[in-house]
């Protein structure tokens, strides 16, 4: 008797959480305006930010990254939701008109705006709005054939003081992952792990070297002492290679996310985003050897910031480094790392 009343409770409690969906979605969830103007704050918000993004790209793509990569040719589904992302209740789809029919959808309109020509809105998206409801800040869907990012949005992705998640910067390090690294195999087969991670003196030491190199590098001027302080940086890394092999997953994760938060970089650059300076690398390694803990920070997350910086000093080394590390079906690329190895 029990099994069958708990059955029972469960039963009704699915369906009245089937119901309540059911309401949200079809008497609670409304399409936005059709003119910028009469949107709400956040959205405009968002789509001054996009605008900024879209601007920037259109002018200067090949100072972010390419020439070829246009970020705001490429399609995008913005969910409008709540922090927790379980709730959302709209969606844009920007530069989707190639792909779908979206005449059934509202058109948004952006007088004046070259760069939002393709904004269209709707509460749902059939089957595939299912995949919503997870509370996921990004995902990918796929329109017509092809797969694009789907990226939730909300109020507090806007404020001033916001460090991360940031729209402008979150936004377009996921879009880089998805249509510039979509051939990528870096990260393919575990090849970016660095599991067992080297969590002794002797690694630590070496990394000092390393970081310190790079902190050097990176305020360095002239370009013989640069080819200089790399040599030698490339020699430590191979130390540490020889020692422990299985960290040769640093150069695939600098290859895949370094990458990603470069084009952050040069982009906070031509738009003057006054971003918190950070400590060095040398100092930021200090610090946490200092507090005996977040070890685990040297097993993945610091390949961000290592990837960027070898991409800001190949810039000045060498100018082909973009095409080198791009992969495709008929090119195998080569990560920073190989790229500096096979000059010295």
């Amino acid at each position: 008797m029990m099994i069958l009343k708990t059955f029972r409770y469960l039963f009704f409690t699915l369906l009245a959480g089937i119901f309540v969906l059911f309401v949200f979605t079809f008497a609670v969830k409304r399409t936005p305006e059709n003119n910028y103007k009469n949107l709400n704050q956040t959205d405009k918000q968002l789509f001054d930010e996009l605008t900024l993004q879209y601007k920037t790209f259109a002018e200067k793509s090949e100072q972010i990254w390419t020439a070829n990569y246009r970020y705001d040719k490429k399609p995008l589904i913005l969910i409008r939701s709540v922090k927790n992302k379980f709730i959302w209740n709209y969606i844009y789809l920007v530069n989707a008109g190639k792909l779908i029919d979206t005449s059934k959808y509202t058109k948004i309109h952006f007088p004046g705006n070259p760069y939002l020509q393709d904004v269209y809105a709707t509460t749902s998206l059939g089957t595939t709005s299912l995949q919503y409801w997870f509370p996921f800040a990004f995902d990918y869907s796929t329109l017509g054939n092809q797969e694009v990012l789907a990226f939730k949005y909300y109020p507090e992705l806007f404020k001033n003081g916001v460090t991360f998640p940031d729209f402008s910067f979150f936004s377009m390090h996921e879009a880089f992952h998805l249509y510039a690294q979509k051939d990528w195999k870096y990260d393919a087969d575990a090849k970016a792990s660095t599991n067992p991670y080297p969590h002794n003196n002797e690694n630590y030491n070496l990394l000092k070297k390393e970081y310190v190199l790079i902190d050097t590098a990176l305020n360095t001027t002239d370009t013989v002492a640069l080819n200089k302080i790399m040599k030698e940086w490339v020699q430590v890394r191979n130390s540490r290679y020889a020692k422990w092999p299985q960290l040769i997953g640093e150069t695939n994760l600098e290859a895949i996310e370094g990458t990603a938060k470069y084009i952050e970089l040069k982009y906070a650059k031509l738009i003057d985003h006054k971003k918190k300076q950070g400590p060095t690398f040398s100092q930021a390694l200090d610090s946490l050897l200092k507090s005996g803990q977040n070890y685990s920070f040297l097993e993945r997350s610091v390949f961000y910031s290592t990837g960027a910086a070898l991409g800001y000093i190949l810039d000045r080394l060498d100018p082909a480094w973009k095409e080198k590390i791009t992969e495709s079906p008929t090119h195998k690329g080569q990560t920073q790392y190989q790229i500096l190895k096979s000059r010295y």
